[in-house]
């Protein structure tokens, strides 16, 4: 469980999960995931195709923001900062 508020959404404060692609509706923009205990959810992909079954996500709300590294499945996401890029004005960080 990450416990660090640098991992938790601004927004409303939740996390992001690492979850595993088992079935893509490319049709509709979805796919069913699963975590580690097996626990499945709709995921909704359009941030993020091309998606095929196995890969690894990286959801927060019930959408994939990013691909995930495969030896990430199970372990607490990273967060990432661009250093090289300047803060937008009036942004928090």
């Amino acid at each position: 469980m990450i416990s660090s508020r640098e991992h938790r959404c601004i927004t409303c404060g939740d996390v992001a999960s690492t979850l595993q692609v088992v079935a893509v509706d490319e049709a509709r923009g979805l796919a069913l995931c699963r975590d580690e205990g097996d626990h499945r959810e709709t995921v909704e992909i359009a941030l993020v195709r091309p998606v095929v079954a196995g890969d690894r996500l990286l959801v927060h709300a019930g959408t994939a923001l990013s691909h995930a590294p495969s030896s990430s499945f199970g372990e607490a996401p990273r967060a990432t900062v661009n250093r090289d890029r300047p803060a937008r004005e009036g942004a928090r960080g």
